[in-house]
Protein backbone atom coordinates (compact mmCIF):
# COMPACT_ATOMS: atom_id res chain seq x y z
CA UNK A 1 0.00 0.00 0.00
CA UNK A 2 1.26 3.30 -0.96
CA UNK A 3 -0.02 6.47 1.45
CA UNK A 4 0.88 9.53 1.22
CA UNK A 5 0.67 12.38 3.87
CA UNK A 6 0.94 16.48 3.22
CA UNK A 7 0.40 19.18 5.24
CA UNK A 8 -1.80 22.55 5.17
CA UNK A 9 0.73 24.55 6.33
CA UNK A 10 -1.45 27.60 8.60
CA UNK A 11 -1.89 29.80 10.98
CA UNK A 12 -5.50 29.14 11.93
CA UNK A 13 -5.23 32.07 14.59
CA UNK A 14 -4.40 34.88 11.52
CA UNK A 15 -7.00 32.70 9.66
CA UNK A 16 -9.80 32.89 11.55
CA UNK A 17 -9.49 36.34 12.26
CA UNK A 18 -9.39 37.23 8.63
CA UNK A 19 -12.08 35.25 8.63
CA UNK A 20 -14.34 36.85 11.12
CA UNK A 21 -13.76 40.08 9.88
CA UNK A 22 -11.33 41.10 13.00
CA UNK A 23 -8.40 42.24 10.84
CA UNK A 24 -7.92 41.86 7.12
CA UNK A 25 -4.11 40.64 8.08
CA UNK A 26 -1.51 40.62 10.99
CA UNK A 27 1.72 39.26 12.67
CA UNK A 28 1.31 35.29 12.81
CA UNK A 29 2.11 33.08 15.32
CA UNK A 30 5.49 32.40 14.30
CA UNK A 31 6.83 30.84 17.69
CA UNK A 32 3.79 28.28 17.26
CA UNK A 33 4.10 27.44 13.30
CA UNK A 34 8.22 26.55 14.05
CA UNK A 35 7.04 24.56 17.14
CA UNK A 36 4.28 22.87 15.39
CA UNK A 37 7.02 22.38 12.48
CA UNK A 38 9.22 21.11 14.64
CA UNK A 39 6.47 17.97 16.15
CA UNK A 40 5.12 17.02 12.14
CA UNK A 41 9.47 16.90 11.25
CA UNK A 42 10.35 15.00 14.29
CA UNK A 43 7.15 12.43 13.47
CA UNK A 44 8.10 11.60 9.99
CA UNK A 45 11.51 11.23 11.02
CA UNK A 46 10.70 8.55 13.44
CA UNK A 47 7.56 6.85 11.43
CA UNK A 48 7.70 7.86 8.09
CA UNK A 49 10.26 5.82 6.92
CA UNK A 50 13.09 5.84 4.21
CA UNK A 51 11.06 7.85 1.73
CA UNK A 52 8.13 9.27 3.74
CA UNK A 53 10.80 11.06 6.27
CA UNK A 54 10.03 14.12 4.05
CA UNK A 55 6.49 15.25 2.70
CA UNK A 56 4.93 17.84 1.32
CA UNK A 57 3.58 21.23 2.82
CA UNK A 58 0.75 23.31 0.98
CA UNK A 59 2.25 26.88 2.73
CA UNK A 60 0.15 30.15 2.78
CA UNK A 61 2.16 32.87 1.48
CA UNK A 62 1.83 35.68 4.45
CA UNK A 63 4.28 33.02 6.10
CA UNK A 64 6.72 33.51 3.72
CA UNK A 65 6.44 36.72 3.66
CA UNK A 66 6.29 37.29 7.71
CA UNK A 67 8.85 34.12 8.51
CA UNK A 68 10.97 33.53 5.55
CA UNK A 69 13.42 31.50 7.54
CA UNK A 70 10.60 28.87 8.52
CA UNK A 71 10.31 28.23 4.84
CA UNK A 72 13.83 27.81 4.20
CA UNK A 73 14.31 25.49 6.98
CA UNK A 74 11.76 23.40 5.84
CA UNK A 75 12.77 23.39 2.44
CA UNK A 76 16.64 22.58 3.53
CA UNK A 77 15.31 19.85 5.49
CA UNK A 78 14.22 18.20 2.22
CA UNK A 79 10.55 18.69 2.18
CA UNK A 80 8.54 19.87 -0.67
CA UNK A 81 7.23 23.62 -0.58
CA UNK A 82 3.67 23.89 -2.42
CA UNK A 83 1.43 26.16 -2.24
CA UNK A 84 -1.71 27.14 -0.05
CA UNK A 85 -2.63 30.30 -1.45
CA UNK A 86 -1.68 33.74 -0.57
CA UNK A 87 -4.17 33.98 2.52
CA UNK A 88 -6.03 31.41 3.57
CA UNK A 89 -9.05 32.70 1.77
CA UNK A 90 -11.82 30.48 0.57
CA UNK A 91 -11.54 31.18 -3.27
CA UNK A 92 -15.12 30.48 -4.47
CA UNK A 93 -16.12 33.56 -2.90
CA UNK A 94 -13.85 35.69 -4.83
CA UNK A 95 -13.17 37.12 -8.27
CA UNK A 96 -11.06 35.60 -10.60
CA UNK A 97 -9.13 38.43 -11.00
CA UNK A 98 -8.55 38.90 -7.42
CA UNK A 99 -7.51 34.66 -7.45
CA UNK A 100 -5.05 35.44 -9.75
CA UNK A 101 -3.51 37.62 -7.96
CA UNK A 102 -3.22 35.44 -4.54
CA UNK A 103 -2.20 32.19 -6.77
CA UNK A 104 0.52 34.04 -8.29
CA UNK A 105 1.97 36.41 -5.17
CA UNK A 106 1.73 32.85 -2.83
CA UNK A 107 3.60 31.10 -5.66
CA UNK A 108 6.40 34.32 -5.81
CA UNK A 109 7.06 34.41 -2.44
CA UNK A 110 7.37 30.43 -1.51
CA UNK A 111 9.56 30.11 -4.33
CA UNK A 112 11.54 33.42 -2.86
CA UNK A 113 11.60 32.02 0.85
CA UNK A 114 12.45 28.56 -0.23
CA UNK A 115 14.95 28.61 -3.20
CA UNK A 116 12.79 26.07 -4.94
CA UNK A 117 10.15 26.47 -7.57
CA UNK A 118 6.82 25.72 -6.75
CA UNK A 119 4.96 23.00 -8.37
CA UNK A 120 1.74 21.90 -6.06
CA UNK A 121 -1.09 23.89 -5.01
CA UNK A 122 -4.36 22.74 -2.99
CA UNK A 123 -6.99 25.72 -2.30
CA UNK A 124 -8.07 26.87 1.16
CA UNK A 125 -10.53 24.56 2.62
CA UNK A 126 -10.70 22.88 -0.87
CA UNK A 127 -12.85 26.20 -1.27
CA UNK A 128 -11.91 26.41 -4.94
CA UNK A 129 -14.88 26.52 -8.02
CA UNK A 130 -15.99 23.58 -9.58
CA UNK A 131 -19.34 24.79 -11.45
CA UNK A 132 -17.12 27.08 -13.74
CA UNK A 133 -13.47 26.62 -15.39
CA UNK A 134 -11.86 29.92 -14.77
CA UNK A 135 -10.34 28.93 -11.13
CA UNK A 136 -9.13 25.66 -12.50
CA UNK A 137 -7.60 27.44 -15.34
CA UNK A 138 -6.07 29.80 -13.38
CA UNK A 139 -4.60 27.16 -11.49
CA UNK A 140 -3.19 25.48 -14.29
CA UNK A 141 -1.86 28.66 -15.79
CA UNK A 142 0.74 28.92 -12.81
CA UNK A 143 0.98 25.27 -11.34
CA UNK A 144 1.84 21.61 -12.80
CA UNK A 145 -0.43 20.22 -10.09
CA UNK A 146 -3.52 20.62 -7.54
CA UNK A 147 -4.60 18.85 -4.65
CA UNK A 148 -7.78 20.78 -3.68
CA UNK A 149 -10.68 18.18 -5.80
CA UNK A 150 -12.50 16.12 -2.56
CA UNK A 151 -14.73 13.02 -4.62
CA UNK A 152 -14.93 9.02 -3.96
CA UNK A 153 -15.05 8.60 -7.73
CA UNK A 154 -12.17 9.10 -9.87
CA UNK A 155 -14.39 9.55 -13.41
CA UNK A 156 -15.34 12.50 -12.16
CA UNK A 157 -12.09 14.03 -12.20
CA UNK A 158 -11.78 12.93 -15.74
CA UNK A 159 -15.09 14.27 -16.73
CA UNK A 160 -14.18 17.69 -14.89
CA UNK A 161 -10.82 17.66 -16.35
CA UNK A 162 -12.49 17.53 -19.81
CA UNK A 163 -14.97 19.99 -19.28
CA UNK A 164 -12.83 22.56 -17.82
CA UNK A 165 -9.80 21.92 -20.92
CA UNK A 166 -7.05 21.25 -18.12
CA UNK A 167 -4.85 19.43 -20.84
CA UNK A 168 -1.32 19.99 -18.07
CA UNK A 169 -2.69 20.33 -14.66
CA UNK A 170 -2.21 17.02 -13.11
CA UNK A 171 -5.23 16.47 -10.12
CA UNK A 172 -3.69 14.47 -7.35
CA UNK A 173 -7.23 14.07 -5.52
CA UNK A 174 -8.34 13.60 -1.59
CA UNK A 175 -10.44 10.89 -1.11
CA UNK A 176 -14.52 11.31 -0.10
CA UNK A 177 -16.26 8.61 1.13
CA UNK A 178 -18.89 7.91 3.32
CA UNK A 179 -19.29 5.76 6.44
CA UNK A 180 -22.76 5.17 7.97
CA UNK A 181 -24.32 7.82 5.45
CA UNK A 182 -21.83 10.60 5.98
CA UNK A 183 -19.35 11.97 3.64
CA UNK A 184 -15.72 12.02 4.99
CA UNK A 185 -12.51 13.15 3.73
CA UNK A 186 -9.31 11.34 4.55
CA UNK A 187 -7.04 13.62 6.83
CA UNK A 188 -8.26 16.86 9.06
CA UNK A 189 -11.09 16.95 11.81
CA UNK A 190 -12.27 13.68 10.21
CA UNK A 191 -8.55 11.70 11.77
CA UNK A 192 -8.57 13.38 14.50
CA UNK A 193 -11.86 12.95 15.96
CA UNK A 194 -12.63 9.39 14.88
CA UNK A 195 -10.86 6.15 15.98
CA UNK A 196 -8.00 4.73 13.62
CA UNK A 197 -10.45 2.17 12.43
CA UNK A 198 -12.16 4.84 10.52
CA UNK A 199 -9.33 5.82 9.13
CA UNK A 200 -8.37 2.14 8.22
CA UNK A 201 -12.15 1.43 6.43
CA UNK A 202 -11.30 5.05 4.35
CA UNK A 203 -7.94 3.89 3.18
CA UNK A 204 -9.31 0.51 2.19
CA UNK A 205 -12.07 2.07 0.51
CA UNK A 206 -9.89 4.93 -1.37
CA UNK A 207 -7.33 1.65 -2.67
CA UNK A 208 -10.89 -0.19 -3.75
CA UNK A 209 -11.80 3.04 -5.57
CA UNK A 210 -8.32 3.46 -7.38
CA UNK A 211 -6.84 6.25 -5.25
CA UNK A 212 -3.45 6.19 -4.07
CA UNK A 213 -4.39 7.34 -0.48
CA UNK A 214 -3.57 10.23 0.75
CA UNK A 215 -3.79 11.83 4.26
CA UNK A 216 -3.98 15.55 5.28
CA UNK A 217 -3.29 17.58 8.39
CA UNK A 218 -2.37 20.92 9.55
CA UNK A 219 0.15 22.11 12.45
CA UNK A 220 -2.79 23.21 15.03
CA UNK A 221 -3.53 19.48 14.86
CA UNK A 222 0.15 18.03 16.38
CA UNK A 223 -0.19 21.07 18.71
CA UNK A 224 -2.17 20.32 21.85
CA UNK A 225 -0.73 23.20 23.62
CA UNK A 226 -3.67 25.34 22.23
CA UNK A 227 -1.12 27.91 20.80
CA UNK A 228 -3.78 29.16 18.21
CA UNK A 229 -6.82 29.59 20.27
CA UNK A 230 -8.30 33.14 20.06
CA UNK A 231 -8.11 34.40 23.36
CA UNK A 232 -11.23 36.14 25.41
CA UNK A 233 -10.06 39.66 24.48
CA UNK A 234 -9.81 38.91 20.79
CA UNK A 235 -12.79 37.48 20.14
CA UNK A 236 -14.83 40.70 22.38
CA UNK A 237 -14.94 42.79 19.04
CA UNK A 238 -17.85 39.60 17.86
CA UNK A 239 -20.27 40.50 20.61
CA UNK A 240 -20.57 37.68 23.78
CA UNK A 241 -22.81 35.40 21.80
CA UNK A 242 -20.05 35.01 18.56
CA UNK A 243 -17.32 34.93 21.31
CA UNK A 244 -18.72 32.18 23.26
CA UNK A 245 -19.65 30.31 19.94
CA UNK A 246 -16.27 30.85 18.69
CA UNK A 247 -14.70 30.08 21.74
CA UNK A 248 -16.35 26.90 21.96
CA UNK A 249 -15.77 25.39 18.45
CA UNK A 250 -12.05 26.08 18.71
CA UNK A 251 -11.95 22.72 21.03
CA UNK A 252 -12.54 20.95 18.58
CA UNK A 253 -9.94 22.08 16.68
CA UNK A 254 -7.14 22.95 19.58
CA UNK A 255 -8.00 20.07 21.78
CA UNK A 256 -9.83 17.27 21.24
CA UNK A 257 -7.76 14.30 20.03
CA UNK A 258 -4.92 16.39 19.75
CA UNK A 259 -2.65 14.58 21.74
CA UNK A 260 -3.52 10.88 21.05
CA UNK A 261 -3.00 12.40 16.97
CA UNK A 262 0.55 11.35 16.38
CA UNK A 263 0.33 7.84 18.04
CA UNK A 264 -3.41 7.17 15.72
CA UNK A 265 -1.36 8.19 12.79
CA UNK A 266 1.42 6.10 13.22
CA UNK A 267 -0.59 2.79 13.31
CA UNK A 268 -2.17 3.89 9.56
CA UNK A 269 1.22 4.22 8.50
CA UNK A 270 2.62 0.97 6.21
CA UNK A 271 5.58 -1.28 7.82
CA UNK A 272 7.62 0.28 4.86
CA UNK A 273 6.67 3.83 5.24
CA UNK A 274 5.01 7.13 3.77
CA UNK A 275 5.38 7.11 0.23
CA UNK A 276 6.76 10.59 0.62
CA UNK A 277 6.81 14.00 -1.28
CA UNK A 278 4.27 14.28 -4.03
CA UNK A 279 6.27 16.05 -6.60
CA UNK A 280 8.51 12.77 -6.11
CA UNK A 281 5.32 10.44 -6.91
CA UNK A 282 2.54 10.83 -8.49
CA UNK A 283 2.72 14.57 -9.79
CA UNK A 284 5.36 13.52 -12.03
CA UNK A 285 3.57 10.83 -13.55
CA UNK A 286 0.20 10.41 -16.04
CA UNK A 287 -2.11 8.78 -13.16
CA UNK A 288 -3.84 10.14 -10.27
CA UNK A 289 -2.82 9.98 -6.90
Amino acid sequence: MSLHLSIDFEDIAHDQKRDLGLWETGPLRIDALWRSYEEIDGFLSAHGGNRGRHATFFCTGVIASQAPDLIARMAADGHEIACHYYFHDEMDRQSIDVVRDMLARGRDVLQDASGQPVEGFRAPKFRIDRQGVEQYRAVQDIFGYDSSFPTGNLTEIEAFRNRAGLDRLRILPIYSGKLAGRSMRLGGSYLKLFPASVGRRLIADAEKAGFAPHIYLHPYEFTPSGAYRLSAAERRPLGLRQSLYWGLRQNQWHMVGNRSLPAKLARLIPKDGLAGRLCDGPAKGEHYA
